[in-house]
């Protein structure tokens, strides 16, 4: 189901409904003379399901004022995460910044980078936001980029 998850996360962000987004999948799939089961279309629902409350995490970040608590409903579970167990024992999230800056050539590029954060998120946003920050002026002086901005937008518990 791996190959269907570029699809159902963008069809969330366009807005799509479940609906929307499983008769797309059945339509690529037949545009490459296949189609897809039962079992599939059922897969396709809860990758869905996982997407949505994705999106609705990193809606509920990007919304939460700066110095607010990290409560759960802005972290994401991705469906990839590790087991309950693994994750309490040793909690890992990525957050995910949209990274701009200047190239060598001096001309603006933008990207989505990850910053990996194991044990603890910190107290509240303002700690999130200062260690994107700092990861993007790292990445930064690494490549030899003059950053412009990092401006996280999401975050997953993995």
């Amino acid at each position: 189901m791996g190959y269907w998850w570029n699809l159902i996360t963008d069809a969330v962000s366009q807005g799509f409904t479940l609906t929307d987004t499983t008769q797309l999948a059945n339509q690529v799939a037949q545009d490459f003379g296949s189609s897809l089961s039962f079992q599939e279309n059922r897969d396709i629902g809860v990758l869905y399901g996982y997407a949505k409350r994705m999106d609705n995490a990193a809606v509920a970040f990007q919304q939460a004022p700066e110095g607010s608590l990290i409560t759960q409903d802005i972290i994401a579970l991705a469906p990839y995460a590790r087991d309950v167990a693994e994750r309490n024992s040793y909690p890992l999230y990525h957050v995910k910044f949209y990274y701009t800056y200047l190239d060598a050539n001096g001309v603006e590029q933008t990207g989505i980078r990850t910053s990996v954060m194991p044990m603890t998120l910190g107290s509240d946003i303002s700690g999130v936001l200062d260690e994107i920050q700092d990861d993007a002026s790292a990445f930064a002086l690494k490549y030899g980029h003059q950053l412009i901005s990092a401006v996280p937008f999401k975050i997953v518990a993995v």
